[in-house]
């Protein structure tokens, strides 16, 4: 007995025809997607345009006043010492106790309204002794404030403010921190995770020569936009196990550095005629091997195990546009909202000037938006982690 096999009927070859050819789309659609963005970051495209921060004229006007008006305490006074210079010195000395009072008024005040950040800072103040440090962070909690429609009191009376004061109004400080993405869940799991990479961190910027505190800003801002951004795989993943987020695509491990830069970073430490050249004693940080080369550092910046080297091209990439800028003959290793806007633009934008400008991309946290930069900023002078990565005094 013959059995025939049923024929395909017409219309159920369209439907298979149909399904074949929308796998096919699938599959050159997402081929065309890759081989554009391997081009797109070859060729720069996806470098980050960002925006510049609409207070961009008071970060320069804050860095103007404390690098120019900060008056410097007399060592002594002799008495061979002229009364034009005695008269100079007293000058100087009335100048400081203003500076001081304005200092320890701004504490108080913003004290009235968020004890544990006024705390923070008071506890800076009393480290350092430097005014212009406590003006820096109570810059950083006023345009904080500002961007929610809020403002510091002015209640203090500078007569009779004195340390001791504060330490009393100060002494026990509660309530919520003036920063809403500090009160956050993923703030808690941020802070503990580079509590445990701090050493690694400071091993890094060691080798570079730079701030550790400065690095960490930028981590900082990163894992902030990626866990605000990605809220779900920051519950499911992040969260519970207290770990960074690591970026494997586009951009690459927990300082979200691109492929293509990690190439820059390599070519301008073996280049003495680049701008970014950092001379011989950098030159071979971060040899690689002579073959495999791509996969060795795909795996350096992707390790999720170990940020060494995500820290380590960080580290080194803040220090390549330091120093282009400073032999330029504009040195901003005390703005670190312009690093911090520098890191995000890349180097295509790095373009040393006397006045640059506080940028980059947008993040939005609590629904405020900042600029890459003044987040940056905001960070290195909240006091966060400063136990761990003391704020330097310039």
């Amino acid at each position: 007995m013959n059995f025939a096999l049923p024929k395909t009927s017409k219309k159920t070859k369209r439907i298979f025809h149909g399904i074949w050819m929308t796998v096919v789309y699938l599959f050159a659609t997402a081929g065309f997607i890759l081989i554009g963005g391997f081009f797109a970051i070859k060729y720069h495209v996806t470098d980050v345009p960002g925006f510049v921060d609409e207070h961009t004229q008071a970060y320069q006007q804050l860095a103007t006043n404390t690098s120019t008006n900060t008056p410097t305490t007399p060592a002594s006074i002799d008495t061979n010492t002229s009364i034009q210079s005695l008269d100079v010195s007293i000058a100087d000395l009335e100048k400081i106790r203003q500076e001081k009072l304005a200092t320890l008024c701004g504490i108080s005040n913003l004290g009235q309204l968020y004890p544990v950040n006024a705390a923070a800072i008071f506890k800076q103040y009393q480290l350092t002794h430097s005014d212009a440090l406590a003006q820096k962070m109570l810059f950083a909690a006023t345009q904080q404030l500002t961007s929610v429609g809020k403002s510091i009191p002015q209640q203090c009376d500078a007569q009779t403010i004195s340390e001791d004061l504060l330490v009393a109004q100060l002494a026990n400080p509660t309530g919520a921190n003036l920063y809403p993405w500090m009160n956050d869940e993923e703030w808690t799991s941020i802070h503990i995770a580079i509590n445990k990479d701090k050493d690694v961190i400071v091993r890094a910027a060691s080798v570079a020569n730079i701030d550790p505190r400065l690095l960490t800003e930028n981590l900082v801002v990163e894992q902030l936009r990626l866990f605000h951004t990605q809220r779900e795989l920051f519950k499911k993943f992040f969260q519970p196990l207290n770990i960074l987020g690591n970026s494997t695509t586009i951009s690459l491990g927990v300082m979200g550095i691109k492929e293509a830069t990690a190439k820059d970073i390599e070519r301008h430490l073996q280049d003495p005629n680049s701008p970014y050249y950092l001379g011989p004693a950098y030159a071979h940080s971060l040899d690689l091997p002579a073959t495999n080369t791509d996969n060795v550092r795909f795996s350096r910046l992707s390790n999720e195990h170990d940020h060494y080297y995500s820290y380590l091209y960080a580290a080194l990439y803040l220090k390549q546009m330091l120093t282009q800028w400073k032999s330029a003959g504009f040195d901003i290793g005390s703005r670190p909202e312009i690093i911090g806007t520098l890191f995000n633009v890349g180097f295509s934008q790095s373009h040393p000037s006397a006045t640059p400008k506080v940028g980059g991309s947008a993040i939005t946290l609590n629904n405020v938006k900042y600029s890459f930069g003044s987040l940056a900023f905001a960070f290195y002078y909240s006091g966060d982690l400063a136990d761990d990565f003391p704020l330097v005094t310039y």
